[in-house]
Parts: C-alpha cells; sequence; structure tokens
C-alpha cells in the first residue's frame, strides 16, 4: 500500500482536530492516466517513488531497470539533448509559482524518442524537506502530429516564397485572412482585402484584417542551402516524356551536413508542348511544312560549327523544273500543290536528321552533315534527279500533263572548317551546270 496525505479544506492533515492518513492501493495508483513520481528538490532530484506507468514508459520491468537508467535521480530521467533545457526551465517555473509545466523527451535505453508533457508541484513537508510531486503524460503521437502540420506549412511557405507565388487563406466568421508569400515584393504595396476576394460568393461584406506571414527567416535558410530550378521531363508509365518544372533545395546544417532537401515539380507539361508547337511552327514554311529560310540558316550554321561535320557535308540547291509553265497553265493552286509535293518527296529521301528547307519561291535547300563525296552522296543525287514519282504514289486527281521534276545542284566536302557562303556558292555552280545540261538531273561539286 503507498500512503499519501489529503487535502480537507486547504488543510494538510488535518480535519475535525484528528490526523488524516489514507492508504492509496496500487490499483487506484494504476487507474490514474499518466505516470507518478516524486523527487526530492532539495539534492540531485534523488526519486523515492514511481509508478508503474513510469517505469512501462521507460520499457523497465522493474525498478532495479528503471534505476539502472536514471541514477534514481530525476535528470537522469530527462534526455541528453533536453536535459539542461528541462532543469532550467523547471527551476525557474518553480522558483516563480512553486509549480512547472515542460514538455521533453524521456532518456530511454533502447534510443526510442518518447515525448512527455510534465507537470510538477513544489511542497515542502512538516520535516523542512523539499519534495517535487510530478505527473507525465505521453504526448508522442502529439508532438508527431504538431511536427507533421509545422513542417507542411513550412513546406507551403518555403515553395510559395521560391516561385513567387502568393497564397492566401480568408475565415469569413472570424473576418481574418492569411497571406504566405511576399505580395509586397511582387506587387509593390501592402495586400487589401479586395485583392483577396476578387469575386464575392455571398451579401456579406469584407472588412477582413490581413496577416502576412514573415518569411524572410526561411529565405535566410535557402540563401545558405543549395537551389535547383530548371525544366525536365519524366517518362510516363509508357515511357513518353512528360514535362515538369523541377525545383528543389538543400538545407544543411553547421557541419555541412543536409538536414532536409525539400522540392516539388510543377506541371509544365501542357504549356511546354504549346510553346514547342508554336516554335516549331514559326520555323516552317507555311505552304511545304519544310524548314523556312531563317530556321535552316540557324540550323546549318549550328551543325557547321560543331562536330556533325567532320565527316564531311553536302549543300544541295533543288530548283523546280518550269515552275512559271505550271502556274501559267495549271494555276497557283496547281502550283501550290507541286511545292508541296516536292518538299514530301526531299523529305521522304533525305535522312530524319537531314535539313529540308524551302528558302523562297521554287528553290528549296537540303543540307546533309556527315555526308561527304563518296559513293552514298552519288546515290542520293541519283535518287534524287530520278523523278518525284519514280516510285509511284503519284496523286490521281493530278493533271496527266503535269510532271514536275527537280534540278538539283550539290556541293560537297571533307573539309573543316567549311562556311556556309562556300558550299552555297559551289552548290549554285553545280545547279547553274545542270539547268544548262537539260534539267531533270543532278550535278555535283567538290570543295578541296
Amino acid at each position: 500500500m503507498t500512503k499519501f496525505h489529503r487535502v480537507t479544506e486547504g488543510k494538510l492533515g488535518s480535519h475535525e482536530g484528528r490526523e488524516i492518513e489514507d492508504e492509496v492501493s496500487q490499483e487506484f495508483l494504476d487507474r490514474i492516466p499518466g505516470g507518478l513520481l516524486r523527487y526530492r528538490a532539495d539534492d540531485v532530484g534523488t526519486i523515492d517513488f514511481v509508478s508503474r506507468d513510469v517505469l512501462a514508459m521507460f520499457n523497465c520491468a522493474t525498478y532495479d531497470e528503471f534505476s539502472a537508467i536514471t541514477g534514481n535521480v530525476f535528470p537522469g530521467m530527462v534526455h541528453p539533448d533536453d536535459r539542461d533545457s528541462a532543469l532550467s526551465d523547471i527551476a525557474a517555473q518553480i522558483a516563480r509559482g512553486k509549480s512547472d509545466a515542460v514538455t521533453y523527451r524521456l532518456n530511454r535505453l533502447d534510443g526510442v524518442d518518447l515525448w512527455v508533457d510534465e507537470r510538477g508541484r513544489y511542497v515542502v513537508d512538516s520535516a523542512g524537506s523539499g519534495w517535487v510531486y510530478v505527473t507525465i503524460i505521453d504526448i508522442t503521437e502529439k508532438v508527431r502530429y504538431q511536427r507533421e502540420i509545422e513542417r507542411a506549412n513550412e513546406r507551403v511557405t518555403l515553395l510559395t516564397a521560391l516561385s513567387h507565388d502568393v497564397m492566401f487563406d480568408i475565415d469569413c466568421q472570424g473576418q481574418t485572412g492569411e497571406v504566405f508569400g511576399d505580395f509586397n515584393a511582387r506587387f509593390g504595396r501592402e495586400p487589401q482585402s479586395c485583392d483577396l476576394v476578387l469575386r464575392k460568393r455571398c451579401q456579406r461584406p469584407c472588412s477582413l484584417k490581413v496577416k502576412v506571414h514573415d518569411n524572410d527567416p526561411l529565405l535566410a535558410q535557402v540563401e545558405r542551402g543549395d537551389f535547383v530550378d530548371m525544366e525536365t521531363s519524366l517518362p510516363d508509365a509508357s515511357g513518353e516524356p512528360i514535362w515538369c518544372r523541377y525545383q528543389s533545395f538543400v538545407l544543411f546544417d553547421e557541419k555541412g551536413s543536409p538536414l532536409r532537401h525539400v522540392g516539388r515539380l510543377l506541371d509544365t507539361h501542357e504549356m511546354i508542348m504549346r510553346e514547342a508547337s508554336l516554335r516549331k511552327r514559326a520555323d516552317l514554311d507555311g505552304l511545304t511544312s519544310v524548314y523556312n529560310r531563317k530556321a535552316a540558316m540557324t540550323r546549318i550554321e549550328k551543325s557547321l560549327a560543331s562536330d556533325d561535320c567532320r565527316g564531311g557535308c553536302s549543300l544541295f540547291l533543288v530548283d523546280v523544273d518550269n515552275f512559271k509553265q505550271v502556274n501559267d497553265g495549271f494555276g497557283h493552286p496547281e502550283g501550290d500543290r507541286v511545292l508541296k509535293e516536292i518538299a514530301g518527296f526531299l523529305s521522304r529521301k533525305m535522312r530524319k536528321d537531314d535539313i529540308v528547307a524551302r528558302l523562297g519561291g521554287d528553290e528549296f535547300a537540303v543540307f546533309a552533315a556527315g555526308l561527304g563525296p563518296g559513293p552514298a552522296l552519288e546515290r542520293v543525287l541519283g535518287q534524287l534527279s530520278g523523278g518525284i514519282y519514280a516510285d509511284g504514289g503519284r496523286p490521281e486527281d493530278m493533271p496527266a500533263d503535269l510532271r514536275p521534276s527537280i534540278t538539283v545542284g550539290a556541293a560537297a566536302t571533307v573539309r573543316n572548317p567549311v562556311t556556309f557562303d562556300e558550299l552555297y556558292q559551289k552548290a549554285d555552280e553545280a545547279l547553274y551546270v545542270a539547268k544548262r545540261a537539260g534539267k531533270s538531273r543532278a550535278a555535283l561539286r567538290v570543295l578541296d
């Protein structure tokens, strides 16, 4: 049995002139939630009583196991990392009001973090000895939940600050609003109610008390960290690239070890694909859907300046034979059709990475990096000059007497470096020779 004194009518140990001393059963103590203990306040904190719940919190089956872990003193119960701050808080609070309320981790031997909420009261007994009576409640789950909320709020604040976005949360009943993000930096002023409520959903007037959360402490941490912001793509289930904006940062401790890696993947796929489509359309000839002159020149110059042409390169100038007669005899719609047919023919005959372009009017160009003088080049020129319908595929509705053909002037070299102007001059000379020879054929000039 454990003996406790009962307080009656504000007096300890007396009731109608009689000393009262109740014996409290262990069963009664076991039913009180949390752990109970008492330790000396005027020495090193020697413990003289703990309940079974305290032993359970330390994962101990006996008091001897508990005593071995704690040294049978109260400071030994507190986790070493929390000990100094907890003991300092307890001493300061008891000095002010004879009671304390602190939170700390227990010094468990198995290393498990078990957080407790302590309530203590300082009492001096009849012999003049000081004691601290303590109750402790396991709040580990509460602490974890609070930390999850804090980390979630911190993630929102950090990512909002990094992206220059502004978020808000309005309590309509309390008429308060919270703003996350640097509104002032983005808009050059403090936020107002009308900035947050652009379209009302009720008849109640809005006059919000707006609180702006300070991002500076977190941003100071970010500045000391490692921040990455880039566009990238990740494969979907079928391996197709899905575009996103990757933003992440790593926070480090004073020793340079990473503490946290926080980031996000912003959905930019639709925007990237739309921009790519617009860029592609801007690079293409509106009629034939091959590259226009500007886009082709950019790509050819880039290829000539790279290692693509170390094995040689070729430039073809392609001219539509008798194109004026086509327009005059069959009309401009048929003339446009011939240009589209020839563009498709050139694209089919050349390699995927070769540059096929319409330079203007009825003049086309083809640039083939890595294709220098030799049998392969001769075969390509033979296929091009052999007729655009040599392999079949002539449209059924094309007039029978409309038989479009092309003449090709080619320049090839294995010299590196070489300029576009040098290639163009030689290809133009070759084109002139081919046309003088009767058209619908190809001629080649090689730069030595």
